[in-house]
C-alpha cells in the first residue's frame, strides 16, 4: 500500500533544524549527504514490515518527516521480505518517483546489480532509529565518502597486501585484477561502509573461520547460515579454496552448505571472489549475533573490527560470506587496519581527510567496538 504526503513551504533552510534531535540530525545526514537538494522532488521510501525483526517504523517515518520539512513530498511502500525477483509493484512505485530509499533488505539484494530500473536508490544500513540516531548515523557522510575514495587509492594501487587475524588467518598477494574505476555498486550507500572489494585472485594462504558462514544478502535461501562451533581452516590459492580442514563433522557441515547453495543457484560452490573491510569508526551492534546472524552479518560489517569475503559463485557478492574478526592488513609493510582497528592517520591521503573532517578524527579516535560478540575473536 503506498501512502503519499507532500509539503508546498518554501524551500526550507535547513541548516539548523536538526541540531537539537539526534533522529533527525541522522536522517539530514541520509538526505543532504545521498541525494542533495529535494525541494520539489517526489522521494519514495521502500520500508520493510517492522515485523519482520529487521528495521523499526521510526527510522522511516523520521526521514520522511525530514523530507517533508524540505520541501520534498514523500510515497510510502511497505514491502515484506526478499524473493528472488523482483516486485512489480516496488518498479511501478519507482517509476512515479524522483528518488529511491530503501529502508529495506530488496533495496540491498540489487547493489552490485540492480533489479530495478530507475534513480540510484539510497540503501539505508541504519536499521532502526536508535542507529540513525547514533554517530553511525550522524558522522558526516560526506567526509566518509571521501575517506572510502581515498582508501580505495590506497588498496587498488597497493603492491603488496598482508591479511591476519588472531585466530591465525595468514593471506597475502597484490589486487590484481580488482575494479579501479568506476563505481562498484549501484546504490548510495547510508551510512558508507566498506571499500571497492579487492578481488583475491592472486592471494594465497590459510584463512580460519569460526562463528558462522552467512548468506550476502543477495539470494534468498535456507538454511541462511551455518554455525561453526570450532575453527575451520580454508587454504585458498587464488580464487579456490584448495583444502578445508578441521574438526570432520564440521568440515562436512561446511563442504554441504556450500555445494546445496550452489545446487539452488547453478553456482561454482567453491569460488572465493573478493574482500573488504569495515571503515566506520562509530559503527556498533548491540544486539547478539546468535540471535539474528544473518541479521548481524548484514549489518555488522562496516565495523572495521569486521573483515568478509564473498564466496561461492563469480563476482560478488557471492551468495556466502565469511566474516574474519579483528583483522591486520597491512599495505606495503604499513598496517593500514592493526587488530580490527582502521589507523586513517598512518597514510598521507586519509590523513588529508582527517584534517578536513576533524569529526572523522575524533571519531577514530574513540572507535565503537562493539559488535555483538563480546570479545571473542
Amino acid at each position: 500500500m503506498i501512502e503519499s504526503q507532500m509539503n508546498q513551504l518554501a524551500p526550507p533552510d535547513a541548516s539548523g533544524y536538526f541540531h537539537q534531535d539526534p533522529v533527525r540530525a541522522g536522517a539530514q545526514n541520509l538526505i543532504e549527504g545521498c541525494l542533495g537538494a529535494v525541494y520539489g522532488k517526489e522521494i519514495l521510501i521502500v520500508a520493510e514490515d517492522p515485523r519482520l525483526g529487521w528495521y523499526d517504523a521510526a527510522a522511516p517515518a523520521s526521514v520522511e518527516a525530514a523530507l517533508l520539512e524540505m520541501g520534498a513530498s514523500v510515497k510510502k511502500l511497505m514491502v515484506g521480505a526478499p524473493q528472488n525477483h523482483a516486485l512489480t509493484a516496488v518498479q511501478t512505485a519507482i517509476d512515479a518517483a524522483d528518488e529511491v530509499i530503501f529502508f529495506a533488505r530488496i533495496g540491498d539484494q540489487g547493489r552490485f546489480k540492480s533489479q530495478y530500473q530507475g534513480p540510484r536508490p539510497v540503501m539505508s544500513y541504519a536499521r532502526n532509529a536508535a542507529m540513525l540516531a547514533s554517530g553511525y548515523g550522524q558522522l558526516n557522510h560526506n567526509a566518509m565518502v571521501a575517506l572510502k575514495d581515498v582508501i580505495d587509492e590506497i588498496t587498488l594501487g597497493a603492491r603488496h597486501i598482508r591479511i591476519t587475524c588472531p585466530l591465525g588467518t595468514d593471506i597475502e598477494g597484490s589486487p590484481g585484477q580488482s575494479l579501479a574505476k568506476g563505481d562498484e555498486v549501484v546504490v548510495s550507500r547510508y551510512p558508507m561502509g566498506v571499500p571497492k572489494p579487492l578481488s583475491v585472485n592472486g592471494f594465497t594462504g590459510v584463512v580460519k573461520l569460526t562463528h558462522y558462514l552467512t548468506s550476502a544478502g543477495s539470494k534468498v535461501y535456507e538454511p541462511a547460515y551455518l554455525e561453526l562451533p570450532d575453527i575451520v581452516t580454508a587454504r585458498i590459492d587464488g580464487t579456490r579454496m584448495a583444502d578445508i580442514t578441521g574438526p570432520a563433522d564440521l568440515v562436512a557441515a561446511f563442504r554441504g552448505h556450500y555445494e546445496q547453495v550452489a545446487a539452488k543457484f547453478g553456482l561454482d560452490a567453491f569460488n572465493i571472489d573478493s574482500w573488504h573491510a569495515g571503515i566506520h569508526p562509530l559503527m556498533g551492534y548491540d544486539m547478539l549475533a546468535s540471535a539474528d546472524p544473518e541479521r548481524w552479518s548484514q549489518t555488522v560489517f562496516s565495523n572495521p573490527r569486521i573483515l568478509h569475503f564473498h564466496t561461492c559463485g563469480m563476482g560478488p557478492p557471492g551468495e556466502i560470506c565469511w566474516m574474519i574478526i579483528d583483522p591486520t592488513i597491512t599495505i606495503d609493510g604499513i598496517a593500514l587496519w592493526e587488530n580490527g582497528r582502521l589507523h586513517p592517520e598512518r597514510f598521507a591521503p586519509t590523513m588529508d581527510v582527517l584534517r578536513a573532517a576533524p569529526e572523522l578524527a575524533s571519531a577514530f579516535a574513540k572507535p565503537v567496538g562493539d559488535i555483538g560478540l563480546g570479545d571473542a575473536c
